[in-house]
């Protein structure tokens, strides 16, 4: 799968903005804005944005990836998926006989 510059945070922020938050807040949605310390997203809404983002992107979670510090801020969001992305690319390489270093 291939992700275009800023389709992640934009994806991301649409799911927030629609799910999350209501009327003037979905225009001040920032990618550092606090999601879960600020009371965005709580843990029920965080298993959800989770539920969203393993099936947009096609990527797993493993338990310990779904804390606050990952999931806190768009930023961090994209990130994530950014990481775990390139590990599959990464791990599709290895698997085809190409040696990674």
């Amino acid at each position: 799968m291939e992700i275009k510059s800023g389709e992640i945070k934009s994806e991301v922020r649409k799911y927030i903005a629609d799910n999350f938050l209501l009327g003037a807040q979905r225009a001040t949605l920032e990618d550092a804005m606090p999601l879960i310390t600020g009371g965005i997203i709580d843990s029920i809404g965080m298993i959800g944005l989770v539920d969203f983002l393993e099936s947009r992107f096609e990527v797993e979670f493993m338990p310990r990836e779904i804390d606050v510090h990952s999931l806190d801020t768009v930023e961090r969001i994209e990130e994530l998926i950014r990481k775990k992305l390139a590990s599959r690319k990464a791990g599709v390489a290895a698997g085809n006989g190409q040696q990674i270093r």
